[in-house]
């Protein structure tokens, strides 16, 4: 069976005993997965482009993963996946994702102060002055 990866335009050649990820991962076709196929992350999102009848149906875990994201746009978790025919995937979520890419580390810490005023279920940040940090 034969995997098409497109806008790359590289065509590989699968097997059913191991999953998407990992055929692209030997391959040296970058997906990125934070937890390496667990399932728990989510980053590993591909679309199914063409030949969604050759790759088996999702689980419950990767639906509650995935949301409602399977059944509007036919996107699933590369590490659940496994072809049993010709498939085409779309790589370009994962190449956008690449190019902007700017997650903020958790517990990152900022110098400056802030003052919160929770207003009708939105929380408006006003930066203190010197002046005001300092009573």
């Amino acid at each position: 069976m034969k995997i098409k990866f497109v806008p790359q335009n590289i065509t590989i050649e699968g097997s059913t005993d191991k999953s998407l990820l990992e055929l692209a991962f030997d391959n040296q076709i970058p997906i990125k997965s934070i937890c390496k196929g667990v399932p728990s992350c989510g980053e590993c999102r591909v679309k199914i482009a063409q030949g969604e009848n050759n790759v088996n149906p999702p689980s419950r875990l990767e639906q509650s993963i995935l949301g409602t994201n399977y059944f509007l746009d036919g996107r699933r978790l590369s590490c659940q996946v496994r072809c049993f025919g010709d498939v085409t995937i779309d790589m370009q979520e994962q190449l956008l994702r690449d190019e902007t890419q700017n997650k903020k580390i958790r517990g990152f810490k900022s110098n400056k102060q802030y003052e919160s005023k929770a207003v009708l279920d939105t929380m408006i940040l006003k930066e203190k002055s010197d002046e005001q940090s300092k009573k």
